[in-house]
């Protein structure tokens, strides 16, 4: 026979602790979402071992809740987001270029709100330079970050290649060539050295032997990067290119433009 005066406790129990922990789950503060959210994201990037597509989106739903209940640390929370955006824009890969663009288009809206709440940190503003097609505006922010810190090699970069666009080529080669002394990680080095070589040749100016630096900074990215890693090959390629800027001499439209 059953005691419904048991039976009545118990189910009371059971609803209390249901209640309750509902309750728990609605009242998470903010830094729980964070805390949360932060770990999801970093657990699941796309190169992580079991990190799954599912987990960055829980991840992302977690970090927007952070946000909409105003997380005391706004900057932190919008840095991880934008880079679950950039994770999700790797995962969806698989849809086709339009689902990544979504993603992309997502990231840089985080970080043209960051520039609203963080115009100096350095960080959010080499991200920031990312999202901008405008060389002048593109110069405007190179100029601040490498203000913040002047070893800032991809500023020193983007700084040099927006001057380019604008046919400023020996201010621009000057740039470029602090940038590839300056840099440390031999694949970014290998980046600035063809988008150099290309920028240089659709401004009407070639860079001599550039077919053969092309090879050699391939090469000397490989003995850095493969097995123990050869940083001495890159080191060399670094002088040769640097002086082979120094040495260049633009005699196309872009070099009439910059003595007007």
């Amino acid at each position: 026979m059953v005691n419904r005066s048991s039976l009545t406790v118990s189910l009371f129990f059971l609803l209390g602790t249901i209640l309750t922990g509902s309750s728990a789950q609605g009242q998470d503060a903010p830094a729980d979402h964070f805390t949360r959210g932060k770990k999801l994201v970093e657990d699941n990037c796309v190169d992580c071992m079991g990190g799954t597509q599912k987990g960055e989106e829980e991840g992302i739903r977690e970090l927007e809740m952070a946000i909409h209940d105003h997380y005391e640390k706004p900057v932190d929370a919008y840095k991880t987001l934008a880079g679950a955006y950039a994770n999700m824009a790797s995962y969806v890969q698989k849809d086709g270029e339009a689902a990544s663009k979504a993603f992309w288009e997502k990231e840089y809206a985080v970080y043209r709100k960051l520039y609203e709440l963080a115009p100096d940190d350095e960080e959010v503003l080499t991200e920031y330079a990312r999202t901008l097609n405008d060389p002048g505006e593109q110069i405007a922010i190179d100029r601040k970050i490498l203000g913040l810190n002047p070893k800032n090699a991809a500023a020193r970069f983007s700084l040099g290649y927006a001057l380019m666009q604008q046919d400023k080529i020996k201010d621009g080669t000057n740039e470029i060539k602090q940038a590839v002394t300056l840099e440390s990680d031999p694949e970014s080095v290998r980046n600035y050295v063809q988008r150099a070589i290309e920028a240089l040749d659709r401004r009407g100016c070639p860079l001599t032997n550039a077919v053969v630096y092309n090879a050699q900074v391939l090469k000397a990215e490989a003995a850095a990067s493969q097995g123990p890693g050869n940083p001495q090959p890159m080191a060399l390629f670094k002088k040769q290119f640097v002086g082979a800027l120094d040495q260049h001499v633009c005699v196309g439209p872009a070099s009439r433009q910059q003595t007007r």
